[in-house]
């Protein structure tokens, strides 16, 4: 279900009200992205990455999505590969604020993810329970 298209009495609203009901409405029609593939990424040409976007900008949600290949993992263009089982490593999510956690959107197998370390402002320190994984993070 599609809701009222606020243009129609645009008019006889106010700059700040159309503004904001303008807003609603792209929400309640699904209108939010939490990221948006590099359309120049160069994608995995074989494996289970290939034609997976690897890099990603954020888009209008407030977190960033980023992807982490396996170790050992070359020719992805991937900004992270996994270290060690276990073993956190250092992602600079640019959220200029500490974020309030992650999310896996996309796994090749299965794996968990763990903070390891307190976050910052510019870093999330993440490790794999499974280092052969590759996965997608929405950091938020």
């Amino acid at each position: 279900m599609k809701t009222y298209d606020p243009n129609t009495f645009a008019p006889s609203l106010a700059s700040p009200q159309r503004q904001w009901t303008q807003s609603v409405q792209n929400v309640l029609n699904g209108s939010i992205e939490i990221g948006t593939p590099i359309v120049n990424s160069p994608a995995a040409t074989s494996g289970v990455n290939q034609g997976l976007p690897t890099q990603y900008q954020q888009a209008n949600g407030s977190g960033i999505m980023i992807r982490i290949v396996a170790n050992g993992v070359t020719g992805t263009g991937a900004s992270y590969n996994w270290g060690a089982v276990n073993t956190g490593i250092p992602i600079n999510h640019g959220l200029a604020r500490v974020p309030i956690g992650f999310h896996v959107v996309d796994q090749d197998k299965p794996c968990s993810v763990s903070r390891t370390a307190p976050s910052t402002d510019k870093i999330i320190t993440l490790a794999p329970s499974d280092n052969t994984a590759s996965v997608t993070v929405y950091i938020f």
